[in-house]
């Protein structure tokens, strides 16, 4: 009876001592909440045309909360990911997450609004869609591939001219940089005409560095994947000749991305999805980097830091996303088994994947946190950030930041359609 009653104390004891640090997490999750939407739909006061700089329309706004390796596990179960998880885990020194109030900013052009009245019709087992041109495609998203649409065709600007550099970190703190230029039209969008049955089309050229110099690249991306495969071409200036380049899709990896990311994953995911069985998981409240504003206004040799980048300028708010697996089917091949990705429910961006291998061990935890570029407005990813566990390597590539010229999203002068074909790729490659 005394073991009996010393047992029942033991096992009393530890939940009081417990007790504490649940409630206390619970009264932490509470202090979070998502409210009203908030759009900006014009350029706040502060905002210079003529500079690199996007204000922070909520620099007045306080932390929340840190999350860190002391109290990670509080969150596990509720409104972390298994990647941020994972994360907090590989990396318990350096690895934390400051959650501030939840602003849902995001907003896009009038144009589009106006459009969107019903969801698109899927065709093709999902390849394919036919719906109003400019609108969001599924405003009341039911299926997987309505997300996944959502995503590929919101609203990213009209004639684009910008250029953006890549890195990649070693835990060493040596890293590998690159730099390139590219122009693309895209004709999801109010402000062009599209009878032509294309997402768009673009030409980009490496410019750093110099053993990769002018290796260029065309891409002509259809609506129906199964009906008008993408069409792509390179240039090589070794041999100064144009080829075509069927291969360039699913999970191709160009040379400079040495390994970490795979074709199909540029600006979240790309391409046919034909590979895969999609499924969608649900809708959640998850921590998620948005409104990254004091990141893209901070100089970016303070942000690249060993593992991944300096947790310190980055934002996470509690946001509303749809959660959507991928699948390999049996009888196709990918080095992606498996894929979560989570879809911001106001501006349908990627913000968020995690890659999985066969036997469902994680590989990777993707971030892409977002700003309103609210001179048109459009919310879009300052950068698309990839940790690789195996290396403890991590890739950040079409970074976006005060310290380089902007993207040009909306060219008075549009581009000359005739510019895009392999001729074209040639001499925009010199």
């Amino acid at each position: 009876m005394y073991h009996r009653n010393v047992t029942i104390k033991n096992i009393l004891l530890f939940i009081f001592l417990l007790l504490p640090s649940f409630l206390l997490a619970d009264s932490e999750i509470n202090d979070i909440y998502i409210g009203d939407r908030e759009p900006i739909n014009s350029p706040i006061p502060q905002y210079d045309p003529g500079s690199n700089s996007y204000p922070n329309p909520f620099n007045d706004d306080q932390i929340i909360l840190t999350i860190d390796k002391d109290n990670y596990m509080n969150f596990v179960e509720n409104i972390l990911t298994p990647g941020q998880t994972e994360m907090f885990e590989t990396y318990p020194e350096t690895f934390k997450m400051h959650v501030y109030p939840s602003r849902r900013s995001c907003a896009v052009p009038p144009e589009v609004l106006k459009l969107t009245k019903e969801n698109a019709k899927l065709t093709d087992e999902g390849e394919g869609l036919e719906g109003v041109v400019g609108s969001i495609p599924f405003p009341n998203p039911s299926e997987a591939l309505h997300h996944v649409w959502n995503h590929i065709l919101r609203y990213r600007g009209v004639n684009i001219y910008g250029a953006s550099p890549f890195y990649i970190v070693n835990p060493d703190s040596s890293r590998t940089f690159g730099a390139g230029e590219a122009i693309a039209i895209n004709y999801w969008n109010p402000f062009v005409e599209n009878d032509k049955g294309l997402q768009g089309m673009l030409m980009s050229k490496v410019t750093h560095p110099p053993r990769l110099a002018d290796a260029s690249l065309l891409v002509i991306e259809s609506l129906n994947a199964f009906k008008t495969p993408r069409r792509a071409w390179v240039y090589n200036p070794g041999t100064r000749r144009v080829r075509r380049a069927p291969d360039i899709a699913y999970d191709y990896k160009p040379s400079a991305n040495q390994g970490l990311t795979t074709t199909d994953q540029f600006d979240g995911f790309n391409g046919a999805k034909d590979r895969y069985n999609w499924s969608f998981v649900g809708t959640a409240k998850k921590l998620m980097p948005y409104n990254a504003y004091e990141f893209h206004e901070t100089n970016i040799e303070e942000t690249l830091t060993p593992y991944h980048v300096n947790q310190e300028f980055l934002r996470y708010e509690l946001v509303n996303v749809n959660i959507v697996q991928a699948d390999l089917k049996s009888d196709k091949r990918h080095i992606i088994p498996h894929r979560t990705m989570y879809f911001d429910l106001d501006s349908h961006n990627m913000l968020v994947e995690e890659t999985y291998d066969d036997e469902n061990q994680i590989m990777a935890y993707r971030e892409f946190p977002i700003i309103n570029f609210y001179d048109q407005p459009m919310c879009l990813s300052i950068h698309s950030a990839t940790y690789d566990f195996a290396t403890k390597r991590y890739q950040l590539t079409n970074v976006r930041s005060k310290d380089i010229p902007k993207i040009q999203w909306r060219l008075s002068e549009p581009h000359d359609e005739k510019m895009f074909t392999p001729e074209g790729l040639k001499r925009f490659a010199r």
